[in-house]
């Protein structure tokens, strides 16, 4: 920790994103605890062998369900983006998912659009991929893919729907950055899978080798 994240959090005590406890950082132990032995902590890799996805590995840690749903909520859109540093923590000395990292050349951050961004004040899952980015020494590219279109929430959408709602959203540029590389998308949950679908569709077109996905929670 550096000179300046001392003084802020000195003036600033971090609190815990479950308990608002001031004074054991963004997670406290207690809270952690609960939560990895409760049954939300998941903490699985799931293989994706449909030749109508194109997502070829996920990585998980919760259900989306509860607390957690409610934290994930909160975080997209509740101006909290401190639960970045919550949600990392458990993230952290986890040797299952640095292994799985280490697969990987690059991590892309499936992206908003840039009314939204300017609408929350920030990318939640931008926010992650540079931590974990710095936990893995793997790099963060946030100039490959681009939202081109503002398309309707997919929360809003039944699983049809969704599909068709994400058909022509996304664009690679840069496409040298990916060429022949294992790319890992980074998202804040998976439902149905269409996001990501359409996103490693993309990335394999544009020349990417392998696609996978971490987010914190699937549904």
């Amino acid at each position: 920790m550096n000179l300046l994240d001392t003084a802020l959090n000195f003036i600033f005590p971090p609190i815990c994103g479950f308990c608002n406890k001031i004074g054991e950082g963004y997670l406290c132990q207690n809270c952690k605890r609960k939560i990895t032995c409760s049954n939300l902590y998941l903490n699985q890799i799931k293989l994706y062998q449909d030749k109508d996805i194109l997502i070829d590995e996920h990585f998980y840690l919760f259900s989306y369900t509860g607390i957690i749903r409610e934290k994930i909520l909160q975080y997209k859109f509740e101006d909290k983006a401190y639960l970045a540093n919550t949600i990392y923590e458990f993230f952290m000395n986890n040797e299952k998912l640095y292994r799985f990292l280490k697969k990987y050349g690059i991590i892309i951050p499936v992206p908003i659009s840039s009314s939204r961004k300017k609408e929350r004040g920030y990318d939640q899952s931008e926010l992650l991929a540079r931590k974990i980015s710095k936990m893995a020494g793997v790099s963060v590219e946030t100039q490959v893919l681009k939202k081109e279109k503002h398309n309707q929430p997919q929360s809003s959408l039944n699983k049809q729907q969704r599909k068709e709602n994400v058909k022509d959203v996304y664009k690679v540029q840069n496409e040298l950055k990916i060429r022949n590389k294992n790319i890992l998308l980074l998202d804040d949950i998976y439902t149905t899978g269409s996001t990501a679908n359409e996103c490693a569709k993309m990335l394999k077109q544009a020349g990417g080798k392998k696609v996978g996905i971490l987010t914190i929670a699937r549904d």
